[in-house]
């Protein structure tokens, strides 16, 4: 929660109540996910300063310093110290106290950290294609709310492209059919923190195997029509609730769906479906302009490079002109 400021240092004319209502507004700032991050982050900073004597806040600059060098030296990963950094830099702020991480020393600290360990993710999401959400989903009862709530998550996750924690956070307010498709009204994403809203497009399927909208219908009967959560967890895998899972349980889901259709490949999660997409609409030769419209991605350099390029890799390849 935000300090604003300490109820001895009101201004005159302010009430504890005014205070208390700036602080909220300064919290509504952040996602609930960041604020929960920023706390786990946070935590794991005040361990470290604790085995080591030094008081976390006001934080040291070179006691910043050590704490970096020092887990990047236990093997993680700069997104991991840059979290750190954030949340650390967050709370100081928060309580209106000098922010450590601007400090020069830290600022090329953390620098020299990302040119010795890279800031490339290590274990990139695999993007399963057709035949794989295929085999995923033909392994999957249908006749349980269980198999027909993964199997409407799966196909539907796929066919939209959308983030596990968007997916989640469906509703059935936010489903709208249309002739031949559906569009469902994404209220908040990574994207668009402050809620103005996305539409996305979902079109029926060629196969009723894999159709993402006979998937959806046969998990609404089980389901009810009910207003909250589209996705709900279950009680005991048979009974549909009314509470909601969360972008972890979507991974979660699609990770155990996909080890028990027996398919071998690594880092299988929920982002598993949206760069499936992508890559799969690539590889048909699909316009990048187009997948960029139904990802939503707004810096289409990430999608060239990690999504379009890895896809067409193989196939543009000089290699298999050298003629070895």
């Amino acid at each position: 929660m935000a300090i604003y400021p300490a109820p001895d240092q009101l201004p005159a004319g302010l009430t504890d109540l005014d205070a208390a209502r700036i602080a909220a507004a300064i919290d509504a700032g952040r996602a609930p996910t960041t604020r929960a991050v920023y706390a786990c982050a946070w935590r794991a900073w005040t361990r470290w300063c604790t085995t080591r004597g030094i008081p976390p806040v006001p934080a040291s600059p070179h006691a910043v310093c050590a704490y970096l060098t020092d887990r990047a030296e236990q093997g993680v990963s700069v997104s991991t110290l840059e979290l750190a950094c954030a949340a650390i830099g967050a709370h100081h702020r928060d309580q209106d106290l000098p922010d450590p991480i601007r400090h020069d020393t830290v600022r090329q600290v953390r620098r020299g950290l990302r040119r010795t360990l890279g800031t490339a993710a290590r274990h990139p999401a695999h993007a399963l294609d057709l035949a794989e959400i295929a085999a995923i989903v033909a392994a999957i009862d249908p006749t349980t709310p269980a198999g027909a709530r993964d199997r409407a998550l799966i196909l539907l996750g796929y066919a939209s492209a959308l983030r596990p924690g968007e997916l989640a956070a469906l509703t059935l307010a936010d489903l709208q059919p249309q002739a031949g498709g559906l569009l469902l009204h994404v209220r908040r994403s990574k994207t668009d923190q402050e809620a103005r809203g996305e539409v996305v497009a979902v079109a029926a399927g060629r196969q009723s195997a894999t159709c993402p909208l006979a998937a959806l219908d046969a998990w609404l009967c089980s389901r009810g029509a009910a207003p909250g959560p589209l996705f709900t967890a279950l009680r005991h895998q048979h009974r549909a609730t009314r509470e909601p899972i969360c972008g972890t349980t979507v991974s979660k889901i699609v990770t155990r769906r996909d080890r028990a259709a027996g398919i071998v490949a690594p880092h299988v999660t929920g982002h598993s479906l949206r760069s499936g997409h992508a890559t799969t609409a690539a590889a048909a030769g699909v316009p990048l302009d187009r997948i960029a419209a139904q990802t939503r991605h707004r810096q289409l350099r990430v999608l060239i490079e990690h999504y379009i390029r890895p896809a067409q890799a193989l196939a543009i390849t000089t290699s298999r002109d050298l003629g070895l």
